[in-house]
């Protein structure tokens, strides 16, 4: 029998329902005259940790 890579669920009805988080700036970093990176605060971590080394190129 063969596993599967997804499987599919179903949430209850009220545990679905979910109100919208709006993403807010968490952080603004000003990288030149008139450059500046903005990271919200929903922006997952490996996202701001490809956007950081992008910026800053001697970070580990």
């Amino acid at each position: 029998m063969d596993k599967q890579d997804i499987v599919q669920i179903k949430m209850p009805y009220e545990a679905a329902r979910t109100t919208a988080v709006v993403p807010s700036r968490a952080v603004q970093l000003k990288i030149g005259k008139n450059k500046s990176v903005i990271i919200y605060n929903k922006a997952n971590g490996y996202i701001v940790e490809t956007v950081l080394k992008a910026v800053f190129h001697d970070a580990h």
